[in-house]
């Protein structure tokens, strides 16, 4: 294991990567030259990161691993602070390469390493700590004039979703005053929020008691009201359905429902039950926005499950919409697991009888 150059048969020099024999992907390319892995070239990675993402203000994501020529590594930045994920083996035993540069090129005040199931994965035992710098007890996110202040504790578990940005912002921009809308998964309740700015009557569903005092110091915040529901997602849909309650519009944006291909199955099990519940909970003319964070879920088995929900419900639906995630979680054809965020907007209608 460690650092090691690539060639073809013929002997041509085709790059430099680190090698993890037991991994799933033995050899993972940082260059595709034979130049150096040093803090040179780390740091001119990173400002070349930078530079695409140049006028997306002060919170987006930095780094998007293998994307942005970084395998196993992710920085999300929130203006002075940085959260750092290292995903893989060969991330962590370079970090004394990249870490001093991410620090120069960034110029952050703060930097939180951020454990995650990859890392796991990957036989690293890492804790949250920082990594450079005093991280603040509060993770203060401003997006399009709504603040969120994240406890360091959630920050350090989930985060603040920069990837559904753009969604939030097409969502907000058809939202109507006096719609009822409905955010499940709601997490710190970036939909809900810009609904009830619109004028919307505002529900956030979500089992995470943390998240929701984050969305409720928002709405206070901002001047709005949001009604919130804790519990399993499709135990309060079942509940909003037997209680007759309809909405104009409903989010579904589950976490990672399958992190590997032998989840997929279960994972399309639990998109049909979400989106059978949302297609009794909407009012005519009504839409459903489903997003899926997960590589391993394709657009083709989100609409596999919208049909079978629709046959369910007795609707068809038309797809209005499907977007990818936004353009600081760039995606590459080489590589297909960087297109991971998938969403589809569905308008249904009654077949006719």
């Amino acid at each position: 294991e460690g650092v090691a150059r690539l060639f073809s048969a013929e002997g041509e020099p085709l790059g430099v990567g680190y090698l993890e024999p037991k991994a799933r992907a033995a050899l993972r390319l940082y260059r595709f030259d034979l130049g150096p892995l040093d803090s040179a070239f780390f740091q001119g990675r990173i400002e070349a990161a930078a530079r695409r993402r140049a006028g997306l203000g002060p919170h987006h994501r930095l780094i998007h691993a293998e994307a942005d020529g970084f395998p196993g590594l992710v920085v999300d930045r929130f203006d002075r602070v940085l959260l750092v994920q290292v995903r893989t083996r060969g991330a962590w035993a370079l970090k004394d390469r990249w870490l001093p540069a991410l620090r120069s090129a960034t110029g952050a005040s703060a930097a939180l390493l951020v454990p995650t199931e990859y890392a796991r994965r990957a036989g690293l035992e890492l804790k949250p700590r920082a990594l450079w710098g005093e991280v603040p007890e509060h993770l203060v996110v401003e997006e399009d004039g709504i603040v969120f202040e994240i406890p360091l504790a959630l920050a350090q578990t989930k985060g603040f979703y920069l990837d559904q940005r753009e969604n939030r912002r097409l969502f907000e921009a058809e939202v109507r005053p006096g719609e009822a809308v409905l955010d499940v998964y709601s997490h710190v309740g970036g939909f809900a929020l810009r609904a009830a700015r619109k004028g919307a009557r505002a529900l956030a569903v979500d089992r995470d008691l943390a998240a929701l005092g984050v969305l409720d110091r928002a709405a206070q915040k901002l001047g709005v009201r949001v009604d919130v529901r804790s519990g399993d997602a499709p135990a309060v849909l079942a509940a909003l359905v037997a209680e007759g309650r309809r909405f104009h519009r409903i989010v579904l944006d589950p976490p990672a429902l399958a992190k590997s291909p032998r989840d997929l199955p279960r994972a399309k099990r639990l998109f049909a039950e979400l989106l059978g519940h949302a297609f009794r909970l909407l009012e005519p003319g009504g839409r459903v926005w489903v997003s899926s964070c997960s590589y391993y879920v394709k657009e083709a088995d989100l609409l596999e499950a919208a049909r079978r929900a629709g046959a369910d419900a007795r609707t068809r639906f038309r797809v209005v919409r499907i977007t990818h995630q936004p353009e600081d979680h760039p995606w590459v054809a080489q590589v297909p697991e960087t297109l991971y965020l998938k969403t589809l907007v569905l308008e249904p209608y009654p077949l006719a009888p």
